[in-house]
């Protein structure tokens, strides 16, 4: 029987040899450019798909990356690898994904899968042993070679609503390996099953003066304007123009489950006299392209409305390379008096299409482009500055979408602040990328200089926000991630702590855990650490709900089991002391230092 168990552990662990020397080989060969399989990869979940939002969503300041899948509102659904490969990399952070696994697969593609409630097997055990050696709950580790493998329909963790999610769902994407490339599982075959038609709500039509667009009609899409037929809603009076040179928008969803559950649309095409001017289809797109989601709607309008037009013209500070177009990109020049017709069809990835057809006429054949004298002004594809000698505000190249003829005032200090506050332009103009801004601060003691930051007035919710920076050479120093009126504000204030009960009314709920809510009030909470009687323990921290916990480890046990050696020799029994220190982006401290109760 003995020989016979090592010969079959032996078969075991030469044939786990062979798998990983197999996906080795087809990864070192596999072509540079992958091709597209359907049916590859499996759904992560045992349920049909059910889109919580499908690939490329408008989301503020990017495209959705990825798929979010329904959990049915919970946690803990094992999450299985959607085909053969190993893990490459593994990152687990307190906003962003949360707890996620990547895999990359012998066909030159990857799998992320994000907010995961925990971890499996040797997976688990794996970030377990990582966590401790290193002392930090969060992490970014990419594997330099392979080290855990997995086959289609292992078990890799369970779903969860870690990070920055809003409720239990699972995050998933396929990348392009090489390139990061984000893909859109669509065309994998990964699709909910759907029959229904997307809908347009309303039709835009934009005048550009001075190169700006500005909307000058905007139609709401209803049974008394249009003749609707099962595919198309027809406007049933000519459209009247004071002008020839324009453009469209839309505002228009895909409904995949019901036709109350909006969702965003995969593609759109613009025809003019049956002549297509303008198409845009979402199969993929990379990184640092996602920003420009702010070129490709109507920021303005969305941060005035909360309603987003998708634009059916090019802005010349687009970059995102998913559309197809004319010489004008989209836009319309009427050459004539004459009707014309426009034609706008919106698809999803099952080929289910709307189309909105309307006339249009031009009473005078006449560009206006009246370009604006003003002195204040930037220019997209170039460095911009404003200098003072209190202050400093600079743009690189890649930071604005367009020209923009802005604003720029400056008010005394005010209560509570430690410098002028500077008003740069206005909340509903996009910044690209980061804004660099060094502000001279007044009358500030040498002892708080290290606790000096930048804010500003945040006119969503009314208050003043902490957008860090630091104190260097006279001025503080940071990024400003969006238009608006910064100032210096200061941040002396330690964090509080405090235990909680997940469920207070029963309390035995929480045997396995140790709960502390954290709370900071201005420059957040930066870094943490906790010790059981002197050896370091692993938190987990959620920053959505503030919470610190504690899940109860060989640490813990290793501690019980001491005191069942202290009792069994009639020695008093010894409380655990936990010390608990939490620390904001400004470096005050808090501690919490108790003997709590078993």
């Amino acid at each position: 029987m003995c020989e016979f168990g090592d010969l079959k552990m032996k078969i075991i662990n030469l044939n786990h040899i062979v798998f990983k020397i197999v996906i080795l080989f087809i990864l070192a060969f596999i072509c540079v450019h992958p091709s597209i399989a359907q049916n590859y990869f499996r759904y992560p979940l045992d349920s049909l798909p059910n889109f919580v939002s499908p690939f490329g969503g408008l989301r503020d300041n990017h495209f959705h990356s990825g798929i979010d899948l329904k959990t049915n509102e919970r946690e803990g659904l094992p999450v299985y690898a959607s085909a053969d490969g190993y893990i490459s990399r593994i990152k687990i952070q307190s906003i962003g994904y949360g707890k996620a696994i990547y895999i990359d697969h012998p066909n030159a593609y990857t799998t992320v899968y994000g907010h995961l409630q925990k971890y499996h097997g040797k997976i688990a055990e794996w970030i377990h042993n990582y966590q401790y050696k290193n002392q930090t709950f969060e992490f970014d580790k990419v594997f330099d070679k392979p080290v855990l493998f997995v086959k289609n329909g292992d078990t890799i963790g369970f779903s969860g609503n870690s990070g920055g999610s809003t409720g239990p769902h699972l995050h998933f994407e396929i990348r392009n390996t090489k390139t990061e490339a984000i893909m859109n599982p669509a065309v994998f075959g990964i699709l909910p099953f759907d029959t229904l038609r997307p809908t347009i709500q309303k039709l835009y039509i934009y005048s550009f003066k001075a190169d700006a667009a500005n909307i000058a009609k905007e139609i709401e899409l209803n049974k008394n304007n249009t003749i609707k037929t099962d595919s198309a809603w027809i406007l049933k009076d000519t459209i009247n123009l004071d002008f020839n040179y324009f453009g469209l928008g839309i505002e228009t969803y895909d409904l995949i489950h019901n036709s109350k559950d909006h969702k965003n649309i995969y593609s759109y095409e613009t025809y003019l006299d049956a002549k297509n001017i303008f198409s845009f289809k979402l199969n993929q797109f990379a990184f640092d392209q996602s920003k420009f989601i702010n070129a490709h709607i109507d920021y303005d309008y969305y941060k005035r409305n909360q309603i987003r037009i998708q634009k059916c013209f090019l802005d010349d500070g687009n970059e995102i390379p998913f559309y197809s177009y004319d010489k004008n990109k989209g836009r319309i020049s009427l050459s004539d008096r004459g009707v014309h017709e426009l034609k706008i069809r919106v698809s999803d990835a099952e080929a289910n299409s709307v189309e909105l057809i309307f006339y249009v006429k031009s009473k005078k054949a006449i560009v206006t482009r009246k370009v604006q004298q003003i002195d204040k002004v930037f220019y997209p594809l170039k460095s911009n500055d404003i200098r003072q000698k209190d202050f400093v505000f600079h743009l690189d190249a890649k930071s604005i979408y367009d020209t923009i003829f802005y604003e720029f005032k400056v008010s005394p200090k005010v209560k509570n602040t430690y410098s002028k506050t500077y008003q740069i332009h206005n909340y509903f103009t996009p910044l690209h990328k980061s804004a660099e801004i060094a502000i001279k601060p007044i009358k500030v003691k040498k002892e708080y200089e290290d606790k000096l930051l930048l804010a500003y007035f945040d006119k969503n919710d009314k208050k003043y926000r902490a957008t860090g920076g630091v104190y260097e050479k006279g001025f503080v120093r940071g990024k400003a991630s969006v238009f608006g009126s910064y100032f210096v504000s200061i941040d002396t204030v330690a964090p509080s702590i405090e235990r909680v009960f997940i469920n207070k009314e029963n309390p035995s709920v929480d045997t396995m855990y140790w709960h502390f809510e954290v709370k900071d009030n201005f420059s957040g909470v930066g870094k943490y650490e906790a010790y059981l009687n002197g050896k370091w323990i692993m938190l987990d921290y959620d920053a959505k709900s503030n919470m610190l916990s504690y899940k109860f480890d060989e640490i813990y046990f290793e501690f019980l089991i001491e005191n069942m050696k202290r009792i069994n020799h009639n020695l008093p029994f010894v409380k655990p002391e936990l010390l608990l220190r939490v620390y904001d982006k400004k470096g005050n401290k808090a501690e919490y230092i108790s003997n709590i109760n078993l």
